[in-house]
């Protein structure tokens, strides 16, 4: 279907390929459907949603009698009403059904089909089916972020993440000539270069001080990891232009303490591996916004509603395009608080901010939960701590696990602990444990709390 490199006989004039073609002409409709009035948007998305589920019911087993319920027909207008009767989409599900929810036919013009896997950071990983047309529209949101935060795509791109072979190891990393395929839809770029998140933070630094960066790309736990380490130093390189977020839910201090240290802003990106793209940090502001011309997301409260401006609610996603296997309302386990208009001038939905998951929301044993913030400042302190994790297990314990320069004393042990109990405002049964490291998950990803508690 698309061909991903112009034909090599053409030496110069530079042609472009078929699907950096498509690219372009997606991103011409987006830039005109990014400032349509709502209610324009929201009818043309309905009329691709409901050619969505009339392939599913057709197609797909999972869906045969899982819309019919609903009241979907494929001779009648999708209405809301319908749509909210359609059953919210879990994880669990997704993992059980795997294989009916796979579709027995596609359409032509959807390209070849191709497996991905989730990291596996949140419990099993799944293995999801995405096809060609899938590809094209994440590359269109990719380039419309490099748009919409006008990089100086002529200077070198850095990223620092999870690489599954030994081809960005320190101290060289990888090199590439581009930013990437999706960069130069938009014509030449710079260098990019490539290094492992799982090379220690010391070693990180060293290796961007050899090729200072201007774009920093990496992980927000790994960002908190840099600016520790740099905390003496002040403005460590002072060509950087702007820090990008991937892959886990960023902090809500660490926006504030890349900018006063670093003296540049973080631009965070919110998508997942069987989803695509949810949000992209909107042009000169802190705040999200959805690019609905490929993914629904609802916000909903606890009975299923939607939440209003300034209320947080779980995020419940469906992309548009992807054929091959539907997650149609699926629930990612996330929260996110809506917001209003941005003052950007586009009208696509507005995100403020995401909260994270819900095995990250810390339990109460009155059934309370809150997402608990940590911050090991306090713990420096009380002793010389380099890394930390608070895992819970049971609903009236937690266990501190913790990675320091030196054994730890008993009372440095219990003065941490009690940094813990007030921060959550709760006297939780706390053991603390000593560790050479703290290591990440399979996919590179780190997370300060995790909640083990199986589900009543």
């Amino acid at each position: 279907m698309y061909s991903p490199n112009p034909p090599t006989a053409i030496a110069w004039p530079a042609l472009l390929s078929p699907r950096a073609v498509t690219v372009r002409w997606i991103l011409t409709q987006m830039a005109k459907t990014e400032r349509q009035p709502p209610q324009v948007r929201e009818a043309g998305q309905r009329a691709q949603l409901h050619s969505l589920l009339t392939h599913a019911q057709r197609h797909v087993p999972f869906y045969q009698d899982r819309l019919g319920a609903a009241g979907f027909r494929p001779d009648r207008p999708l209405t809301e009403d319908v749509w909210r009767r359609i059953p919210i989409l879990t994880r669990q599900e997704v993992q059980q059904h795997a294989e009916s929810l796979r579709a027995n036919a596609l359409p032509p013009d959807h390209g070849k089909v191709f497996e991905r896997t989730t990291s596996g950071s949140t419990g099993v990983p799944l293995r999801v089916l995405k096809t060609e047309l899938v590809g094209l529209f994440w590359d269109a949101v990719t380039a419309r972020d490099m748009l919409w935060q006008e990089r100086d795509r002529t200077r070198p791109w850095h990223s620092i993440r999870f690489v599954r072979d030994n081809s960005a190891a320190f101290p060289e990393g990888s090199k590439a000539p581009s930013w990437g395929r999706v960069a130069g839809v938009l014509g030449p770029t710079g260098p990019g270069l490539g290094l492992d998140i799982l090379t220690d933070p010391g070693q990180q630094i060293e290796w961007l001080q050899r090729s200072p960066p201007s774009y920093l790309l990496t992980y927000p736990s790994n960002l908190k990891a840099l600016l520790q380490a740099t905390a003496s130093q002040g403005r460590m390189f002072p060509d950087l232009q702007q820090v990008i977020t991937i892959s886990e839910s960023l902090p809500a201090d660490l926006r504030e303490t890349c900018r006063e240290q670093w003296g540049v802003p973080i631009c965070d990106m919110y998508s997942a591996t069987e989803l695509g793209y949810i949000a992209i940090q909107a042009p000169h502001g802190d705040h999200y916004m959805v690019p609905d011309e490929v993914v629904r997301v609802e916000l909903l409260d606890d009975a299923g509603d939607p939440v209003n401006v300034g209320e947080v609610g779980r995020v419940v996603v469906t992309p548009l395009h992807n054929y091959a296997m539907p997650l149609v309302r699926y629930q990612i386990g996330d929260y996110a608080e809506r917001g209003d208009r941005s003052p950007c001038g586009r009208t696509l939905p507005v995100i403020n901010r995401i909260l994270g998951r819900v095995r990250n929301m810390l339990s109460y044993p009155d059934g309370r939960k809150v997402w608990p913030l940590f911050s090991d400042y306090r713990f420096r302190d009380i002793a010389p701590v380099r890394q930390f994790r608070v895992i819970q297990r049971e609903i009236d314990a937690l266990e501190l696990q913790v990675a320091a320069e030196r054994e730890l004393s008993e009372p440095e042990r219990e003065a941490l602990a009690q940094v813990i109990r007030e921060r959550v405002s709760y006297p939780f049964r706390i053991t603390v444990t000593e560790h050479a490291e703290i290591a990440r998950s399979a996919g590179g990803k780190f997370e300060d709390f995790r909640n083990e508690v199986a589900p009543a």
